[in-house]
């Protein structure tokens, strides 16, 4: 398309200059559609939201310059990510130590950061104009949320964390695919309100182009549900026929303030043995959350004994969250892993954690500037691994463990199932968020690591939420929030690869790619669209 080309869905453009209560108008609209989508994102019985809550930030881009388009687009996303993502506040009291004021100012960062995501989409989408088939918001939306870098990873497909037949396309395009269907579908929606509303006698010159390109994004839908519906089937068939693995999950149930209390830790062990007790009976491993035991387990060490072993008549083999230790040259480094500890007292694997939590885990540029420390004196100083390693139960059982955040992005889980994992196991401890949505979000971020590589996951936390999710993205089981309990399940150990596994995210990388071409050709025709 020409840079003098209309689109069929384009409106007139608006004039040059607005005055403020048209401006404050925008905003409030855009902000109104931000909200739609956080409360889509804390309640996900909410999940049509999405597919309508993206048109009128679109229609607003579509009649504004760059500049405007980048604030109104800001707008609905510092909206909606501070109400999405409050619970942000509470953590990072309870995370970093820090006093509330400075929480709030902290929590504030991250906001305004994840906003600019919206920001940066209204913008290029207004200096980018129009394309063919109504394509421009699905793809600079998708390409944007491809590649900018967030603290929580979300994405605009993890809303239908409820829509099983949905989420199938997952072993494809991971969420991408998703998203560009739910955006493509929100500006099908936009135009054929506009058709409807506009005077009739305007309508002559763009009816026959209008018309059919709707029916698309509506094709693409009915596409997906029928790739979910056939896969949903052969997954659910192919698990049938697996090997079983029965899993014993602990959720002990243990507080921040006892968790990371030394006079609490021989107390919190027992009951974590208990609990354990009680269930081994059913099970062929027992599963305990992230960093229960606070005892540093030196690199090397081959066999746990004596006071150092976390439970000395352990009865089946067990995967724990603790602390590996690395001393070198003097230098002490700590690290927040996973062990496997079979019944005899020996260590069957380590995985030491590589993707950390700023603020938490460690505090960014405290290196460089060590007085920062003292603004967080309760930010840990754990150091990343390095190595992606799977935990061999046996050779039918390969462990892949993803420690906390590890599994909200894909990365980890996609290493390690190259790798011959075949179950995902995630060791956790959402108590640091209190009782918010967070446990929830985090779960729903998850469920697409199961659909992505086909390998169920299995989520052990300490509060909640844990569960066992099926490689179709179905929850299986899970147990309550905040209450001490256990969870005997049956797993499935899969070895199949996906498209996903193999090749990533090569439909989102298209979809950059064909934005920035177009971005490209847009600017060698007419140069930028800037503000007058």
């Amino acid at each position: 398309m020409g840079a003098g080309a209309a689109h069929p869905m384009a409106p007139a453009r608006a004039p040059a200059t607005r005055n403020r209560s048209g401006a404050r108008r925008d905003c409030a609209l855009a902000a109104v559609a931000g909200l739609a989508l956080a409360a889509s994102f804390i309640d996900f019985r909410l999940s049509l939201l999405p597919w309508l809550a993206m048109a009128p930030l679109i229609a607003l881009t579509h009649d504004s310059t760059p500049r405007h388009a980048f604030w109104l687009g800001f707008a609905a996303g510092l909206a909606g990510i501070a109400a999405a993502f409050v619970w942000l506040i509470h953590a990072v009291r309870l995370f970093g130590g820090f006093p509330l004021p400075v929480a709030l100012a902290v929590y504030l960062v991250p906001v305004a950061w994840m906003a600019l995501q919206f920001g940066l989409f209204g913008a290029l989408l207004a200096w980018m104009g129009p394309l063919p088939l109504g394509l421009a918001p699905a793809l600079v939306f998708t390409a944007v949320e491809f590649v900018f870098p967030s603290l929580f990873p979300w994405r605009l497909a993890h809303t239908q964390y409820h829509r099983v037949l949905l989420l199938q396309s997952g072993d494809l395009a991971g969420p991408y695919l998703l998203t560009f269907t739910m955006v493509w579908t929100s500006t099908a929606i936009l135009a054929i309100y506009r058709r409807l509303v506009e005077p009739a006698g305007s309508r002559g010159a763009t009816r026959a182009s209008t018309r059919w390109w709707p029916l698309l994004p509506c094709a693409l839908l009915v596409a997906l549900l029928g790739y979910g519906g056939w896969r949903l089937a052969s997954v659910r068939a192919a698990r049938s026929e697996a090997p079983v693995l029965r899993v014993g999950v602990v959720q002990g149930n243990i507080g921040v303030e006892r968790k990371g209390n030394r006079s609490f830790f021989v107390r919190n062990l027992e009951e974590y043995r208990t609990l354990s007790r009680a269930v081994a009976p059913e099970v062929d491993l027992l599963v305990w959350p992230e960093t229960v035991v606070q005892e540093p387990v030196p690199r090397g060490a081959a066999v746990l004994a004596g006071a150092d072993h976390p439970f000395p008549d352990l009865p089946r083999p067990l995967v724990y969250g603790g602390l590996g230790l690395d001393v070198q040259l003097g230098e002490r480094r700590l690290f927040n892993s996973a062990f496997l500890l079979r019944q005899d007292g020996r260590l069957g694997g380590r995985y030491d954690k590589r993707v950390l939590v700023p603020f938490g885990e460690y505090l960014p540029l405290a290196d460089r500037f060590p007085r920062l420390r003292a603004l967080s004196r309760g930010t840990g100083r754990f150091s990343a691994g390095s190595e992606t390693t799977v935990l061999a139960l046996d050779a039918r059982a390969r462990i892949a463990p993803l420690i906390c955040y590890e599994d909200v992005i894909p990365g980890p889980a996609r290493d390690a199932v190259q790798r011959g994992a075949t179950l995902l196991l995630n060791l956790t401890n959402d108590a640091w968020y209190g009782d918010s949505a967070e446990p929830l979000q985090h779960q729903a971020l998850a469920a697409w690591r199961a659909v992505e590589n086909r390998r169920d996951l299995v989520r052990a936390t300490n509060t909640g939420l844990t569960s066992v999710i099926a490689a179709t993205g179905e929850v299986l089981a899970e147990l309550p929030v905040f209450q001490a309990a256990t969870l005997a399940t049956e797993v499935r150990l899969l070895d199949q690869r996906t498209f996903y596994t193999a090749h990533g995210d090569a439909f989102a990388g298209t979809v950059l790619a064909i934005v920035l071409v177009c971005l490209l050709r847009r600017r060698w025709l007419s140069g930028p669209r800037g503000d007058p």
